[in-house]
């Protein structure tokens, strides 16, 4: 008997065109807001469905309710060997389902606008036509295409986009209500549980694999534009390029997930996939149906150090919490409020630093978790930091009033504050 092969380091073999550049498609802004409340609404509908757990069968059963215009549960589905939740989850969810076609037109040095094709997958969240999916599917789009499951196709605008989060929010105008996909709680979800991936893998429109969730919280960092994507879900279900875009269902057919990214040493499905959570996607959904992006406050801070016990006992600090700033940009809220980077001038051997210990009375213990009490307000709203200002081994405590501003949609999130 062979023993298992040791896997070594996996590399990120990110989906082409996976957030490269900093700067976001072109939008456009031709929707109305009779058609904002109409999404708002729409998706206010989509309330998810319940599971209710059976510990008498060899699975569970489920009970829900499709959307207007789907395939409806069987009575008795179930989860586990021989289960029919696959089939119903794919009768239900696939009409709203779609497969995108973004045309490209880049320029070549010698030929001239050269016209460029990839795909991926979509999934409609209101019947008016609203679809999501990630922003490198339809990244630099000079015209998209959408086909629907019942082989109708339409032309897309983009109604918002955001590399931060990899996530798009496009529109298509048809004259009948479409079928809807609901958004479901990813909050609830356990490391283990069934999912389902419904998309268009390599051209292969409406392809379902199934697997489980195989972690939770994955965090991954795009090396070619320092983009950091958080709080990832895991699945072995199978993804190959052109799920991109596509729902990750749970057993219930609610959307739990935006199918992402692949780890991958081949560029083929090894088992580890990454979808979006769907608390990501609620999150800034509102922002990309009224602004076109994702509007991030800021301080303006790159940070150095992050304080804890053992660094404040070598260095005998003042505080046992908080972050030390390396970089003040100029012209940022940080900057206008005076909060000055760690320095040393090696002539006079003078040295100097801020160390924001607090943000409205929050003891700051890591980079992220400063960053999610920023990323917490709005741009415009103010916030009191307690800093702690060392001159030369001397300190004083101080509390600074800041007005957060937008960060430029254009900027890597890694590092920034």
């Amino acid at each position: 008997m062979s023993m298992p092969r040791t896997i070594s380091a996996l590399v990120l073999s990110i989906l082409a065109g996976l957030l490269l550049g900093f700067g976001l498609t072109t939008i456009s802004r031709a929707h109305t807001l009779n058609n904002h409340n109409r999404i708002a609404e729409d998706i206010a509908a989509l309330i998810p469905g319940n599971v209710a757990s059976d510990d008498h069968n060899v699975g569970f059963q489920i009970n829900s309710q499709a959307s207007p215009g789907t395939a409806q549960f069987s009575a008795q589905s179930t989860v586990g060997v021989g289960g029919s939740f696959v089939s119903d989850v794919y009768d239900m969810v696939s009409p709203a389902v779609v497969h995108i076609t973004n045309r490209i037109e880049r320029q070549d040095f010698f030929f001239g606008p050269i016209n460029e094709e990839a795909t991926g997958s979509g999934v409609i969240v209101s019947k008016s036509g609203y679809i999501l999916t990630n922003y490198h599917v339809i990244q630099n789009a000079t015209d998209l295409q959408v086909v629907t499951n019942d082989g109708q196709s339409y032309s897309a605008e983009i109604i918002g986009a955001d590399a931060g989060t990899d996530l798009a929010l496009i529109k298509v105008n048809a004259q009948h209500d479409l079928p809807v996909a609901k958004l479901g709680d990813d909050t609830k979800l356990r490391v283990g549980e069934w999912v389902v991936a419904i998309g268009n893998p390599r051209g292969l429109d409406w392809t379902v694999t199934v697997g489980v969730v195989s972690a939770l919280n994955r965090e991954i960092t795009n090396q070619l534009t320092n983009q950091t994507l958080y709080n990832m879900i895991q699945t072995d279900a199978t993804i190959n390029p052109g799920n991109s875009g596509g729902p990750l269902l749970n057993a219930a057919g609610e959307v739990i997930g935006i199918n992402d990214v692949i780890v991958s040493n081949s560029g083929g499905s090894e088992g580890i996939g990454l979808a979006i959570p769907v608390s990501t996607v609620k999150d800034v959904l509102d922002d990309l149906i009224t602004n076109g992006r994702v509007m991030r406050p800021w301080l303006g801070l790159r940070i150095y150090r992050v304080v804890n016990e053992a660094l404040a006992r070598q260095h005998n600090l003042p505080v046992t919490h908080g972050i030390i700033p390396r970089e003040v940009y100029e012209g940022s809220p940080a900057a206008n409020a005076g909060i000055i980077r760690y320095y040393v001038q090696r002539r006079s051997k003078e040295f100097g630093y801020d160390i924001i210990s607090e943000v409205d009375g929050k003891e700051v213990t890591s980079e992220r978790q400063m960053l999610d009490i920023i990323r917490n307000h709005e741009p415009g709203e103010k916030v009191t930091l307690t800093i702690y200002r060392v001159i030369n081994g001397s300190y004083e405590k101080l509390n600074i009033d800041v007005v957060l501003t937008e960060l430029d949609p254009r900027a890597p999130l890694l590092g920034i504050v």
